[in-house]
């Protein structure tokens, strides 16, 4: 028997501008104003971001009369939904991000609580005069900020690095991961017990965007060098050693209408999973012709009469599993 270990980094980060469909530097921008939004990003005037860095005055909704309105988010709790023997719904796992800021009013820090426990935290940001962030960090590892204030560096907890490049509008454009993965591999004694081996060896990966209309296509190709695969002889369990080339392909419907969870700040354009509103996402893994893991995300959300986020409802459904979806819920708070 085998196990395998293998982490992969979904989350991406800017340092240079490159196009990332051909046909991008035929268009021709024109000059931006707060009626005339890049159609390609996200509107963020009516239906807003629940997370901003830097606080801003924003145009509620017209209800009568035109008022501003200024909220910023204070929490989010997430739970697993399920159901109880009645068809009532049940929270599980529930855990908590909160936010906090400075006397500027700036986002400072995520930190995530479970059960009131300080488990960790998520993000970190520091600032100038000018509320320019000076440095950024996920979890306790800093990042690397270009002049622009994209993310362009990341580092993991594994030491994993992730290299991030975007396009002339600021969207991601392509991703580069170098780290290592784990496998556990099986040995079998003379006398019949068996003993386990951790092995560790590199991996890559190359993440490329495609913007097409609606769509968001990722194209990923993942190398995992000195990949051991188990089979079956006379003599018991050998393992072949080759590289393993796994395709992953992502296919993300996005409404530009609305903004995402995070505002398009360029500090979190690394996180086009929040920082775009997406409806569905799919995910499908090959491998040497073979399908690995086939699923698809399907999102849902609610907003006040503000525009401000309410609550959003994320469904997982897998190819192999349709009838066991996982459901998870997310309520924003606001002050």
């Amino acid at each position: 028997m085998k196990k395998t270990t293998l982490g992969i980094l979904l989350i991406a980060l800017p340092m240079l501008f490159i196009n990332c469909s051909k046909d991008e530097s035929s268009i021709v921008t024109p000059p931006q104003t707060a009626q005339t939004p890049d159609p390609r990003l996200p509107n963020q005037e009516v239906f807003k971001p629940a997370i901003q860095l830097v606080p801003k005055s924003l145009t509620g909704k017209v209800t009568g009369k035109s008022t501003a309105t200024k909220q910023r988010i204070v929490k989010e709790l997430i739970f697993r939904v399920t159901k109880d023997q009645l068809g009532n719904e049940v929270q599980n796992e529930l855990k908590e991000n909160r936010y906090l800021y400075d006397s500027k009013g700036r986002l400072y820090s995520i930190d995530r609580y479970i059960k009131d426990k300080f488990i960790g935290i998520i993000s970190k940001y520091e600032f100038d005069a000018a509320d320019k962030v000076t440095k950024a960090y996920h979890g306790n590892n800093p990042v690397e900020i270009n002049s622009g204030g994209y993310i362009t560096k990341t580092t993991g907890n594994d030491g994993g690095i992730m290299d991030i490049y975007y396009d002339e509008i600021g969207r991601l454009a392509k991703e580069v991961e170098t780290g290592t993965y784990e496998q556990e591999i099986e040995h079998q004694e003379p006398d019949g017990n068996y003993t386990y081996e951790t092995v560790t060896n590199p991996k890559t990966a190359t993440y490329l965007y495609n913007y097409v209309d609606n769509k968001v296509f990722v194209n990923i190709l993942l190398t995992e060098k000195n990949y051991s695969t188990a089979k079956e002889t006379p003599n018991g369990i050998e393992y072949v050693v080759k590289d393993k080339i796994t395709e992953i392909t992502y296919e993300l419907t996005i409404d530009y209408a609305k903004a995402g969870i995070y505002s398009s700040e360029p500090i979190f354009r690394c996180y086009i999973y929040n920082w775009m509103h997406i409806l569905d996402w799919k995910v499908k893994a090959v491998s040497e012709g073979v399908t690995e893991y086939e699923l698809r995300y399907d999102y849902e959300y609610v907003y006040d009469s503000n525009g401000y986020l309410k609550e959003s409802k994320q469904t997982t459904t897998r190819a192999s599993q349709p009838d066991r979806p996982l459901v998870m819920k997310t309520l924003y708070t606001y002050e």
